[in-house]
């Protein structure tokens, strides 16, 4: 799984307090969203989550990285509408008709 998609995995989880809710937004399956959460984690050297069976709530190190999160998907996604839009934008001069 690619970074950016742990990000948004990582990202639905916090947001719906909820590895269940989260894969079910994403339309995954659960294992796959503790797969990927539990990837970004080993990856980082840090927890960003504390389980417990009935709650998931955000560690010191998950709240700064959620943040960065939000902020860098943003980006990424206002850098692929300015992209995108620029395929739409007309070019050369219209001729008078």
């Amino acid at each position: 799984m690619d970074r950016f998609r742990e990000m948004r995995v990582f990202l639905a989880v916090a947001d719906e307090r909820s590895f269940v809710a989260a894969a079910r937004r994403l339309n995954v399956s659960p294992p796959t969203a503790t797969r990927a959460v539990a990837a970004l984690e080993e990856r980082i050297g840090t927890p960003l989550l504390a389980r417990t069976t009935r709650r998931v709530s955000l560690t010191a190190a998950g709240e700064r990285y959620l943040e960065d999160c939000r902020r860098i998907l943003a980006e990424l996604a206002e850098m692929e509408e300015s992209a995108a839009g620029t395929r739409l934008i007309p070019r050369g001069e219209r001729k008078p008709g």
